[in-house]
Formats: C-alpha cells, sequence, structure tokens
C-alpha cells in the first residue's frame, strides 16, 4: 500500500520501518525536509516530502505528529482526505480536544473525513518495534465506524506483529486515549519504565 506519515517522530519511523519490510510504499510528511527526523526517515528507504506534498497519492494516512499542531498542519494541507483511510495514532496529552471528545473525533471534523480509524496510540515505541512478551503478541486497540477501512488498519496493524483488538465505534477513542495515559503515567511518572504492555487474557 502507498502509506504517508506525517510526522517522522518515534513512532512514526517505527511504523515506517517496518512497513516498508513488509513491502508498502513509504512516504514521510515533515514540516522541515533537513531536520534530522527527516534524515532518519530517509535512512530507511523512505520518500520525505513535505506535509502537502507527501499525501499526494496516498492510500493510508497515519497520524504521528503532536496532537497540539494536528489542527494548523491538517488544515494546511490541501486534499480529498475522504479518499484516503485516517489512522490517528495521536495522544492529548499537553493539548485539549474541546469542543470534542476525543483527539480522533477532532481529526475526524477537521479532515472531514468520517472513517478516521483511532489505533497505535496505547503504548510505547519500543512495544512498537517489538511488540512480543513471552512468545505472545501483544494487543493494539483500534476504534472507528467504517468496517473496511478497520480492516485496512487490521492488516497494517497484524504487519507490525500486534494482535487486533476492535473496540467498537469512533466514540470510544477517548477510552483508548485514556489507556494511552494510564500507559504514559505508570511508564515514566511512576517510574515502572515502558518495558511492559497492557494485554488481554480469556477463557
Amino acid at each position: 500500500m502507498r502509506i504517508t506519515i506525517l510526522g517522522a517522530g518515534n513512532i512514526g519511523l517505527a511504523a515506517g520501518t517496518k512497513w516498508k519490510a513488509k513491502g508498502h510504499t513509504i512516504t514521510f510528511g515533515v514540516r522541515d525536509v533537513e531536520s534530522q527526523k527527516a534524515w532518519n526517515a530517509r535512512a530507511i528507504g523512505a520518500e520525505v516530502k513535505s506535509f502537502q506534498e507527501s499525501v499526494e497519492g496516498a492510500e493510508v494516512v497515519l497520524i504521528a505528529i503532536p496532537f497540539g499542531v494536528a489542527d494548523e498542519v491538517i488544515k494546511n494541507i490541501n486534499t480529498d482526505w475522504e479518499k484516503m483511510v485516517i489512522i490517528d495514532a495521536t495522544n492529548p496529552i499537553s493539548a485539549g480536544t474541546e469542543p470534542f471528545d476525543s483527539a480522533a473525533e477532532a481529526i475526524a471534523a477537521w479532515t472531514g473525513n468520517a472513517d478516521v480509524v483511532k489505533a497505535f496510540n496505547t503504548t510505547g515505541v519500543g512495544n512498537m518495534m517489538q511488540p512480543e512478551y513471552n512468545g505472545k503478541a501483544i494487543e493494539t486497540f483500534i476504534c472507528g465506524d467504517h468496517a473496511e477501512a478497520k480492516e485496512v488498519v487490521k492488516g497494517l496493524a497484524e504487519d507490525l506483529g500486534f494482535r487486533v483488538v476492535d473496540a467498537g465505534g469512533l466514540e470510544n477513542a477517548i477510552l483508548l486515549e485514556n489507556l494511552a495515559k494510564l500507559w504514559v503515567t505508570m511508564a515514566y511518572r511512576l517510574g515502572k519504565g515502558p518495558n511492559f504492555a497492557f494485554t488481554l487474557v480469556e477463557r
């Protein structure tokens, strides 16, 4: 698939590296094409373009920029967002989502694409690079209102090595964002460190 990743930070770079290894075509959209993050993206063999140029011809767009700048970036891109599957991996850690309940619902409104899928936001980059504990793949939780879009994201998540759990419609994105806040709090504020993951046990 032709995948554009907005942002070349840790999460975007990790996803792009693994997707490229699976045969997907990866383009990064960045603010400064000469930045260190841009060169990091080039180092994995991906193309690097401006935000505007990066989305041209994309089938999937992963939004992996800080939520605090997402409004500005999205509104300055002139494209038909409805032609793409949009994956929102942002977390509103230091920026509010008002008047929306979640970052994902805000991004759906800003893009005019009601088929946004929330994914890849509930754990850290180490777990994205190595999503296995004791021989078991950890979960990534996704939610969205469009079944076909979620199927696309499910396949991409499995390419990353995750087990996928469908958490329902986009109205549940706030739950995934709160789960992310819990993971960040435990990992960094409470000193547990990033080498743990939330998982499901079933019987």
